[in-house]
């Protein structure tokens, strides 16, 4: 039989295989080096201990839509949540904390997105796209524009945001903060034109319309969509107020937000009279500037406003439509966009990005600006305004000591050109690094 070996030999051979492992460690050296630095900032930064200090020093910081900027500020960050905001004579960075040098940027909150959709095919089998691929995407349509919470707002089936949604909680790739209606409402026979041949389900009386708010509640929504008033071809089909109520009633008994499609004047006083939260558009395609009593009793209703001006530009040059009759239809919207605002309206910022293939924020912001809204107002529509409307404003919304460290740094002031609230070189959701400009 066999001896037994003695336990010098498994020392010994331990002493032999760990040699080992380090000199083919010393020869991979480069190779891990090189790959760790492809995988670029955001992928390192992710893999930080969440419980080390990130530092963002030298940044012109502005801690809300109405606070006094802060010249050469630093923020601290530790666990996902901002623990100390100041100048650099004010805050000291701990040792040890990871510093990023923001020299000549601009930080603020991270922004909201109100209105997005995941429908392009690109999505599909969200499940099953390659994380660098998924990361790439996200990336190309939101995380490089600032937005670190988004509102979807509308699928054919909620399951599909819902894949993309815990894909980014598992913390496999990254993304904003993702909430969604799922599947919408739509009047008998009111599928809008510009999804066919698919249909959505019809609200076709109260009891059926309550129940389908309860079932998409149940499985994962955090707001209900419906259109009040849907373009069907050469008319529009508006939501019975009954219906609109039966609703409004359902979601908010669940402590969920109702977003409306109004198209026209008449969607308007539809949703305002129902109870909805926030109309997801502008109304130029009704031909009609509001008139003062229609914006008071929107503003008697506590609704909010996405104004989506860029969605009407695209709209139109998808058509061919230019010249005065182009001008007139943008018109109108600004003037919708700029009375509701000078009349204290809640203005929240949403582009239907995923619906248009554009995903740049410039013009958006340029057509917000023509439409007389200041800087700050755009800043609030961002980041506050949003906050507020879905009851997050103790966490998020502003750079603050105890909020989550949602936070965007820009290369240039918007304040100085809005279109700058586009030019983004970090995004943080929580702490953690969402987007880094290559």
């Amino acid at each position: 039989m066999a001896s037994t070996p003695s336990p010098n030999y498994f020392i010994s051979v331990n002493r032999i295989f760990l040699s080992l492992c380090y000199m083919n460690l010393q020869k991979l050296f480069p190779l891990i080096l090189m790959l760790c630095l492809l995988a670029g900032p955001v992928a390192f930064c992710q893999q930080n201990n969440n419980h080390t200090t990130i530092a963002l020093t030298g940044a012109r910081i502005y801690p809300s839509p109405t606070a006094a900027p802060i010249e050469k500020g630093t923020v601290l960050i530790r666990d996902g949540k901002i623990t100390a905001v100041g100048n650099t004579d004010q805050v000291k960075v701990p040792a040890g904390a990871k510093i990023i040098d923001c020299s000549g940027m601009i930080l603020t909150s991270a922004f909201w997105n109100c209105h997005v959709h995941f429908i392009e095919p690109k999505w599909q089998d969200a499940d099953k796209i390659p994380a660098a691929q998924f990361n790439q995407q996200m990336d190309d349509m939101l995380t490089s524009h600032g937005f670190a919470h988004i509102f979807d707002l509308a699928e054919f089936n909620i399951y599909h945001t819902l894949l993309i949604r815990n894909r980014i909680k598992q913390g496999e790739v990254h993304g904003p903060v993702i909430y969604t209606v799922g599947s919408p409402l739509v009047p008998v026979n009111g599928s809008p034109i510009y999804i066919r041949p698919f249909t959505l389900p019809e609200a076709s009386d109260p009891q059926f319309a309550a129940a389908h708010v309860r079932q998409q509640i149940d499985s994962g929504a955090d707001g209900i969509k419906l259109w009040t008033g849907s373009p069907v071809g050469d008319s529009i089909a508006h939501m019975p107020e009954d219906i609109v109520r039966a609703i409004t009633t359902a979601a908010h008994s669940l402590g969920k937000p109702v977003f409306s499609h109004p198209t026209d004047s008449k969607g308007v006083m539809a949703a305002v009279n129902g109870g909805v939260d926030v109309l997801a558009h502008t109304t130029p395609d009704g031909g009609e500037i509001w008139s003062q009593d229609t914006i008071r009793q929107m503003l008697a209703a506590h609704i909010a406003l996405i104004p989506t001006l860029k969605l009407w530009a695209v709209e139109l040059h998808r058509n061919n439509v230019a010249g005065p009759a182009y001008d007139n239809f943008i018109r109108i919207a600004q003037k919708q966009l700029h009375d509701f605002a000078a009349a204290g309206g809640t203005i929240l910022f949403g582009t239907d990005v995923g619906y248009i293939p554009d995903y740049s924020t410039a013009e958006e912001y340029t057509l917000l600006a023509g439409a007389g809204l200041s800087f700050t107002q755009i800043l609030a529509m961002l980041t506050t305004a949003p906050a507020q409307k879905f009851h997050l404003a103790d966490k998020t919304g502003q750079i603050t000591v105890g909020m989550d460290a949602d936070i965007v740094l820009l290369s240039a002031d918007p304040a100085a050109d809005i279109r700058s609230f586009d030019k983004v070189k970090y995004t943080f959701g929580q702490g953690k690094i969402i987007y880094a400009a290559p």
